[in-house]
């Protein structure tokens, strides 16, 4: 075997445990499901997006509960992706743009 080739494997075997230890790396930052507020589901949705119908706004929480903080004002119109639901239907946890929360069936309904 030539120096040249075995140079070539040792720089591809480099280059290969380089980008599986970025993977990796990328793996572990991302926040798990339950790390943005959504281990309070109870019963998940698939493909669902709702529109805000309550009144001019809808508030999103960071809990199934209106004494949790809020975190956005949803205004009427508005769609939002929900992914489950919690306190017997009573609460859906979503997306609106980038924030992700709670937000009381009413909202919707």
């Amino acid at each position: 075997m030539s120096f040249s080739t075995l140079s070539f494997r040792k720089a591809v075997s480099g280059l290969t445990a380089v980008t599986a230890l970025a993977l990796g790396a990328t793996v572990l930052a991302a926040p798990a499901a339950s790390a943005v507020g959504s281990s309070a589901c109870t019963k998940n949705i698939k493909d669902r997006t709702l529109q805000v119908v309550q009144w001019d706004h809808a508030d999103m929480y960071t809990s199934p509960s209106f004494k949790s903080k809020v975190k956005k004002s949803v205004f009427a119109g508005s769609n939002v992706r929900v992914y489950c639901t919690a306190k017997g239907g009573s609460w859906y946890y979503g997306k609106s743009g980038k924030t992700t929360g709670w937000m009381e069936s009413h909202s919707f309904f």
